[in-house]
Parts: structure tokens; sequence; C-alpha cells
């Protein structure tokens, strides 16, 4: 009889527990999942803080991209002017002087304005003197260019006491009024004046200064008529007329 009312009792008391073990097992359930929830925080802190004790806060691990351009200094000099800008770019112009004249080149035996230099034979109509120039003579003429507007008239006259004359004159370019002769060379009458030296040759021999003029006529595109008068101031003054033909030439 003990037995089985200790039996039962037993029985009784293992439901007993069962039960107050069920009801409890909720609660307890609320109460652990607070601290559940408490220890996955904790967790995901620590893990934070186990990260951020990894890294080293005074050195990043990816230090920063050094620029490649020093912000200092412009990637682009500023363009120096070409120009000095208290300089102007255009000098003031000077005012230019009118070019100086030049003579005429020297160019012995071309033409000047009075035609073609020539070289020739003719007579000589002495008016007065003693010397072949103031008698009447063969002479031999010619007429030698040096510029547009300089001649050399060298000529001799040959007689008694025979005579040189080398003049140096100046030729002028007439034409008459309508008629175009297309170049200076071909003037219809061209005078000329000028002076030089005499020089009488023989017993009378002397050297002194003498005056010449006349003029030249072309006769076609080869010949040139020359007349000219001769005043020699040599022992006496000595004066004569020269008349002749000249062939034309040109230069040396």
């Amino acid at each position: 009889m003990n037995v089985k009312f200790f039996h039962s009792t037993a029985i009784v008391f293992s439901i007993a527990t069962v039960v107050a073990v069920a009801s409890e097992l909720p609660a307890s359930a609320q109460t652990a999942n607070p601290k559940i929830s408490t220890s996955a925080a904790a967790l995901k802190d620590r893990s934070r803080v186990n990260t951020i004790a990894q890294a080293d806060p005074t050195y990043p691990s990816t230090q920063p991209s050094t620029p490649t351009t020093d912000p200092t200094t412009p990637t682009t000099e500023p363009t120096t002017p070409t120009t000095d800008p208290t300089t102007p770019t255009t000098e003031p112009t000077t005012p230019t002087e009118p070019p100086a004249t030049n003579p005429d080149p020297i160019e012995p035996g071309s033409s000047t304005r009075g035609g073609s230099s020539y070289i020739g034979v003719g007579a000589n109509i002495g008016i007065d003197g003693s010397t072949a120039l103031g008698d009447t003579n063969f002479t031999v003429i010619s007429k030698i260019g040096l510029t547009n507007a300089v001649s050399a008239r060298p000529s001799v006259i040959i007689g008694d006491n025979t005579t040189i004359l080398i003049p140096v004159t100046y030729d002028f370019n007439l034409q008459p009024t309508g008629i175009d002769t297309g170049s200076e060379a071909g003037s219809i009458f061209a005078p000329y004046v000028g002076g030089g030296l005499g020089i009488s040759t023989g017993d009378d021999s002397d050297v002194g200064p003498m005056l010449t003029a006349g003029v030249d006529v072309p006769i076609g595109e080869q010949f040139t008529a020359n007349v000219g008068a001769n005043v020699g101031f040599l022992d006496d003054t000595e004066v004569g007329i020269q008349i002749g033909v000249g062939y034309n030439f040109a230069g040396f």
C-alpha cells in the first residue's frame, strides 16, 4: 500500500514539475532574447573596434595620391609677350631724304645727247695766226663721248707748226619743233661749247689755253658732219674754222 502511494505521489510530482517548467519556459525565452540581442550588438561593436584597431589611424592604408602638378605652380606659364610693351612694334618712319643725284658715269666712246662719238677728217680754214691753226690746212677731227653731256674733241691740224687741240665740251641736244627723232643720238642739231689746251709744234712751239664752239649734224646712222670755230692763245691769238665729216663708233 505504501509502495503504491509513493509511486502515485512520484507520478503526480513529476507531472507538476513538467507543468511548472512548461509555464516558466516562455518567460525565460523572453528574458533570454534581450540577452541574445545584447550579445549580438556587443559582438558587432567589438568587431568594429577590432577593425578600427587593426587600421593605423595615423597612417591610412591608402595614402592620398601626390598631385602630378604642383598646385602652387601653374601648369602653363604665362605667355611672355613677343613684343616689348614699352617699345612700339613699328619704329617711327624716318623721313626719307631724296636720293642724291649721282653724276653720270664716265664711259669713253659712248654716245652723248648730242650724238654718237666719231673720228674723221676735214679742213681747217685759218683766220689769223702763225701756227697751223691760223692757216688753211688738213685736219683730223674726233669726238669721244665721256658722259651723257660731256665730250672730249681732240684734233690735229697738220701743216707748218702742226697744232694739236685738246678741248672738253658740253654738248647740247636741240631738236626742231614738231620733229621726233626717237632717240637722243638722232637729233638734227647738236651744238657744243668748251675749252682746253692748244699745243703748237715746230719752231714756234708753245702751249696755251684754247676755246671752241661748234655744231654736229648727224648724216644717217654712220656719219656726222661737224663745223666748229677754235681760238688758241699761243704766241699770238690763233683763230681757225674747221669743217669735217666723222665716222660714228660706239665705245672702246
